[in-house]
């Protein structure tokens, strides 16, 4: 289920590089990058903004510029997401651009243009895909339609050599679909990651309207834990889902936001994380910086207690050296 070993094997010496250099040397590096290029969609799913975000966006020119920025900050990785960033026509020149500098290129979709744009999509070392539950479920949350998409979006990305990954938002329309969705996980041999559909919609500061009742949302994590325990093809830690528990209770965490991560907009303004803006960030209608002087200048928190983002939590644990997820990323890379 991970995909070639050797390249699993690089990405994690990559990550202990970086680890040296952020806990020995003290040094911020960006080394992971997800990059909003675009705040377009075809979808308006229900606990997301993103359809609402300013539309700004850099041209192709500008973005390359940025890549260039964050190589030489030592950015490793780097996801192309949105919005639907398969509705950028030049998506292709993007993930082109990024693979020659080095970069690990990830793309996370809904899976609708996949097959469209095959032939950027077998360029991308992994593709990540949305799947809220089984069909009736993840429609209610997305749309007629999307389940399919993105079922056939993930069986053709693994059809040509491309992993996969699967993301369930967990929310008041789905948290009776855990199984579902780990049953096609299996079926398709891929991993899935969870997390909540939290207070605010994604991009934006409007109240989600199918945030889950907390003790509903604890049964169903509890749940995940569960099946992870009886093989399940889980991609969160144990140890991470057990801070994912704890939601909507603050819950401090070691926060990577600013050291080993960066999250960048369509404009081109960079924050340290989805879920917070720091001061100094440029503002919306104001002229925007290089990402280089963006990162140098950008001052990490200093403890968080609202991540409940599942990549991210489970990035947090890895690098606070907790036990649980440090067998579970290493068993991944052997898989």
């Amino acid at each position: 289920m991970a995909g070639s070993p050797v390249r699993s094997i690089r990405r994690s010496l990559t990550a202990a590089a970086a680890l040296g250099r952020v806990f020995l040397l003290r040094r911020r590096v960006p080394l992971f990058v997800s990059w909003n290029v675009t705040f377009r969609c075809n979808l308006h799913c229900k606990y997301c903004g993103a359809c609402d975000a300013p539309k700004t966006e850099m041209d192709s020119a500008g973005i390359c510029r940025g890549l260039d920025d964050l190589w030489a900050l030592g950015a490793r990785w780097i996801t192309f997401g949105g919005g639907e960033p398969l509705l950028r026509e030049d998506i292709g020149a993007l993930v082109d651009h990024a693979k020659a500098l080095g970069f690990e290129v990830f793309i996370s979709t809904n899976g609708w243009f996949v097959k469209r744009r095959a032939d950027v999509v077998r360029r991308a070392d992994h593709v990540n895909l949305s799947l809220d539950g089984g069909r009736e479920a993840h429609d209610a949350v997305r749309g007629p339609g999307a389940f399919d998409k993105t079922v056939e979006g993930a069986a053709y990305c693994l059809s040509q050599g491309v992993p996969v990954s699967l993301q369930c938002t967990l929310s008041a329309l789905n948290l009776d679909s855990v199984g579902e969705v780990l049953a096609v996980a299996k079926s398709l041999g891929v991993y899935v990651m969870f997390h909540p559909a939290t207070a605010w919609l994604d991009s934006s500061r409007k109240p989600n309207p199918i945030a889950p009742e907390p003790e509903a949302y604890r049964q169903a994590v509890d749940r995940v834990a569960a099946a992870k325990r009886a093989g399940a093809p889980v991609a969160n830690s144990l140890e991470g889902l057990k801070h994912l528990r704890h939601w909507p209770d603050t819950t401090p965490i070691w926060c990577g936001a600013g050291r080993i991560m960066a999250v960048v907009e369509p404009d081109g303004r960079l924050f340290a994380c989805h879920q917070c803006e720091f001061d100094g960030a440029p503002p919306e209608d104001g002229p925007v910086p290089s990402l280089l002087d963006q990162f140098t200048a950008l001052s990490p928190l200093k403890g968080c207690g609202q991540c409940w983002c599942g990549p991210v939590v489970d990035l947090a644990m890895i690098f606070s050296m907790k036990p649980r997820a440090l067998s579970a990323a290493v068993r991944r890379i052997f898989e």
